[in-house]
């Protein structure tokens, strides 16, 4: 129910969404000028990657001093016109970067200038958020409330109406009533414990009344939410267009049958547009693309429009332009008639066709990575249940500024903002097993009891239990261990901003290749500074090769959010004599989050590398690293660097304790009943 007037509370809320937003805006403007990408860079050497889908194209930088990195949104100008994108891969010894276009800029676009500034679409947010307020009466104010806890919402319960709803556990049960039962709910989802599985059967039950909209900060989420909600919806739902997945030819990892492209293209099956194209294709010569697979409507349409232009054949042009407005209808139809609808909340806020849509229910993924400002704009299109899912005990939003009003606005997740916990002095109040607002998910599936352990008594009150299928699968014979390299000599190295550890690369080095040797392929590395995993993979690729484990990933914390590994290696890399600002949480708030991200990404091991003693002379005795540093030493295997290969075999920390079965053999979280 839309409101015709203004409330002080939404005016407040808004305010600070507005003050928070340009906050950051002028703080995200500081540091591309610091990665030498405040003004636009020209780039030469472009060329069409790949058109087989959404246009990639590769241009050459023109120097080093550009930090460009995967994933910075990008507005490309050239010649042949301009385009939003996002940078897909960058080569810094050949200084090549690759980028994903949502437009066809031809295939040769030699000479392009790439605007790094992402700000525009903050700008763009920012825009919506004052139309809220503005004229509030064409949205739902009321919704925004409820959700932000300025209006108490009605909670309970309702049976679900769809018969597949069994196969849930039942954690995953009581929660699924409770979303179907009230105006509110939020879902705290610890690690492994089916987040996104309960998601695809909410979207399900909540689309049998009305239109459904899903959202999250990243494509990644929204993908993995987009293949739940698909999986739940049942055989012949994609074919029908009730889902539609907004941008998941921009991603990597979306799934294209799912997309409004794809959705598009079924739209159009033997219609007079898909002939129509073609036969533009044909009398401006241009070869027609490969069957399989196929080429987006728009992209071919694109190109006869280029090779007619380059020819002034207005009639061609025209008549191209003509069939671009009933694409752009057709598309926008696929969009109303769909009964659920999936975006990250970027494209939400960019894009007009989706800002004009008006749902029945809201459902965030992914929830304590949400800006309040997307939060908003999103509750403002919805006039009934939204559910919020998430872990406020993982990572939070990125905020560049340190602004007061970014902070509080941009940086505070939705959890805390509602009032389901509260933090005083750096310490979470849990929610009560009582709270009707809130469900928690207590049963997991990914981690092995000893891991789950230890991740649920620092994070998670203990209320963590295993699954049947955790507690009967094969274990390593140490599955937390903690590699003290105190009497290595471990030094610090400070560059670029950053640090490296020396000796920590050559330990890791070491046990990678232990691993390896013990057939476990699935590893991850994570570290808490940029250069020490640079180091770390110029290190594994330059000294292992193809002796290093088959699926490493090295990254930072950051990276890893939502995934998991067999086995992963948490690298402290800070040592005497300097104290490390990073690992203390009194100087850094997002640590223990940071810290909870990285350790529950392990199914099967989890290795701690650090000096041990460095790190308690360095730090405060409660500090939250000590505290993991002395349970691992106390539950786990606790081994001297030195004694690596020495006097410690590998196959005692990674041989199979149970059975000689492969970890690789294991089926992953995905594949197991009550998953994520």
């Amino acid at each position: 129910m839309t409101s015709t007037a203004t409330s002080p509370e939404l005016d407040e809320l808004l305010a600070g969404c507005l003050l928070g937003l340009d906050e950051e805006i002028e703080a995200v403007r500081d540091q591309l000028a610091a990665r030498g990408l405040g003004e636009p860079v020209h780039v030469s050497g472009g060329h069409l990657a790949d058109a087989t889908g959404t246009p990639l194209y590769e241009w050459r930088l023109p120097s080093a001093r550009h930090d460009v990195r995967p994933n910075d949104a990008v507005w490309v100008v050239c010649e042949a016109g301009e385009s939003a994108g996002f940078v897909t891969a960058v080569n810094r010894e050949t200084l090549q970067v690759r980028v994903s276009t949502s437009d066809w800029l031809g295939r040769v676009p030699a000479a392009a200038t790439l605007e790094f500034d992402p700000t525009w679409l903050l700008g763009s947010l920012r825009s919506r958020l004052e139309a809220v307020r503005d004229k509030p009466s064409r949205f739902h104010p009321s919704t925004v409330l409820r959700l932000f806890g300025r209006i108490a919402p009605t909670v309970g319960a309702a049976e679900a109406r769809r018969p597949d709803s069994r196969v849930l556990n039942e954690a995953q049960r009581e929660a699924l009533e409770r979303i179907l039962g009230s105006d509110v709910q939020f879902v705290w989802g610890p690690p492994g414990t089916g987040k996104t599985r309960l998601l695809g059967h909410a979207v399900a039950e909540l689309a049998e009344t009305g239109k459904v909209l899903v959202t999250a900060v990243t494509n990644g989420a929204v993908d993995e939410a987009a293949y739940r909600a698909a999986s739940a919806l049942g055989h012949g739902a994609v074919g029908a267009n009730r889902i539609v997945r907004v941008g998941a030819e921009l991603s990597r990892t979306g799934d294209r049958a799912l997309s409004l492209e794809a959705a598009l293209e079924r739209r159009l099956v033997g219609g007079k547009l898909a002939a129509a194209i073609e036969q533009l294709e044909r009398e401006a010569g241009v070869r027609p693309p490969p069957k399989r697979p196929a080429m987006l409507q728009r992209v071919r349409l694109a190109r006869v429009m280029a090779a007619a232009g380059k020819v002034d054949d207005h009639e061609i042009v025209s008549a191209a332009a003509g069939i671009s407005r009933d694409l752009q209808l057709q598309a926008i139809l696929a969009l109303r008639e769909a009964d659920v609808v999936l975006t990250t909340f970027a494209r939400l806020a960019l894009w007009d066709e989706l800002a004009a849509l008006r749902f029945e229910a809201l459902v965030i993924d992914e929830a304590s990575a949400a800006p309040l400002p997307y939060v908003a704009l999103a509750a403002s299109r919805t006039s009934g249940t939204t559910v919020v899912i998430g872990d406020f005990q993982q990572l939070p939003a990125v905020v560049c500024s340190r602004g007061v009003m970014a902070s509080r606005w941009l940086g505070r997740d939705l959890f805390r903002e509602a009032g389901v916990v509260e933090e005083r002095a750096g310490e979470v109040s849990l929610p009560s097993p009582r709270d009707k607002l809130c469900a928690m998910l207590d049963e997991q599936y990914r981690m092995a009891p000893p891991i789950r352990r230890l991740v649920g008594e620092l994070f998670y009150g203990n209320r963590l239990r295993d699954a049947p299928e955790v507690a009967d699968r094969p274990r390593l014979a140490s599955p937390l261990v903690l590699v003290d390299t105190e009497e290595e000599g471990s030094t610090v190295t400070r560059a670029e901003g950053s640090r490296t550890n020396p000796v920590h690369v050559r330990v890791v080095l070491r046990l990678l290749e232990d691993l390896a040797g013990c057939g476990i392929s699935d590893v991850a590395v994570v570290a808490p500074y940029r250069l020490h995993v640079r180091k770390l993979w110029e290190a594994a690729r330059d000294q292992l090769g193809p002796a290093a484990p088959a699926g490493l990933e090295i990254a930072t914390i950051h990276r890893f959010q939502g995934r998991e590994k067999s086995v992963v290696v948490l690298d402290t890399v800070d040592a005497p004599p300097g104290a490390s600002w990073f690992l203390n949480e009194g100087r850094n708030a997002d640590l223990p989050r940071l810290i909870n991200v990285a350790l529950s990404r392990a199914r099967h091991g989890l290795v701690l590398v650090g000096t041990v003693e460095g790190l308690r002379r360095t730090l405060p005795p409660d500090a939250l690293i000590n505290r993991l540093v002395a349970t691992v030493a106390a539950e786990g295997r606790a081994v001297r660097a030195r004694d690596l290969r020495r006097s410690v075999a590998p196959a005692s920390l990674w041989g199979l304790a149970t059975t000689p079965t492969r970890l690789d053999t294991i089926p992953s979280e995905s594949t197991v009943v009550g998953q994520q």
